[in-house]
């Protein structure tokens, strides 16, 4: 009954909750389903004691009167139970009758300057349309990004150069740590490298990996790890940071072309607006 009560208020949360593509809400969606699983596996633990619990046949005379003590409690449980459903309810009643919140509009149109900077680039320096990406190396959305954004440089090798700007997102703990250790491995002209293999391995990143992946490229690792530990990145990355908050970048992947911030993250978007540039 109590396992009942409580998958009555999961489905009441799972109402309420929006999917929006994009690694800053997926966050906060993942901690509520994460809690969620936790409090059925409490209640499966205690359903598996019960059942395991052994059973005492009924006798032939009247059962004793149950102890009023238990009895209290178990009313009390319940009562907690049905106050805690309401206020589930009542929660996504409230949420339901908000409007969605708006955000602000993005103008497509507007050109903002992203200066290069000490940013890596990959791609021919005279190339005609430049994609600028903001990125966070713990991002699923930017490791799933990665092959695409591939494929374009592939398929126009001298009309697109790509500048990667790091913005690792705060509640994903690794992401700095991440864009120091791809820094670090261009110091020894390995930049895209250590990024591709940090990206192949979005889902467990640690300190010990990037050790790990400096070796396997064969980098001096005494000198990538002095490098990777010093502060001397910091500043940089907060300088992308800064950058893409100025052009109104708030989660990743952001991408701009030719300094217009792009809505599209498919090969055919790119392509559109790659022919649409080098045909002028």
């Amino acid at each position: 009954m109590i396992r009942r009560k409580y998958l009555s208020i999961l489905l009441t949360l799972l109402a309420v909750m929006l999917f929006t593509a994009g690694c800053v809400d997926k966050a906060k969606l993942d901690g509520i389903e994460q809690t969620q699983k936790d409090i059925l596996a409490k209640l499966s633990q205690i359903e598996a004691a019960q059942k395991s619990a052994p059973q005492v046949s009924q006798p032939a005379a009247p059962a004793p009167a149950v102890d009023p003590g238990i009895e209290q409690m178990q009313k009390q449980i319940l009562a907690r139970l049905d106050r805690i459903e309401e206020t589930q309810k009542n929660m996504a009643k409230a949420v339901q009758q908000q409007p969605a919140p708006q955000r602000p509009a993005v103008d497509l149109n507007q050109v903002h300057n992203l200066p290069i900077g000490s940013s890596p680039v990959k791609g021919k320096k005279d190339a005609r349309v430049t994609v600028v990406l903001f990125s966070d190396y713990q991002c699923p959305y930017c490791a799933k990004l990665e092959p695409t954004l591939n494929q374009v440089l592939a398929a126009y090798p001298n009309d697109v150069k790509l500048v990667f700007k790091d913005f690792p997102l705060s509640f994903h703990q690794h992401a700095k740590n991440a864009a120091k250790a791809a820094r670090a491995a261009g110091e020894q002209g390995k930049f895209w490298e250590m990024h591709d293999l940090v990206f192949e391995n979005y889902s467990q990143l640690s300190d010990t990996l990037y050790k790990d992946l400096a070796a396997k490229l064969q980098l001096n690792v005494e000198k990538f790890q002095a490098d990777f530990n010093s502060n001397k990145y910091d500043a940089l990355i907060q300088q992308d940071i800064s950058l893409g908050q100025s052009a109104g970048v708030g989660g990743t992947p952001t991408l701009f072309m030719n300094g217009k911030r792009m809505q599209g993250r498919s090969f055919d978007d790119f392509k559109a607006l790659i022919e649409g540039y080098i045909k002028k």
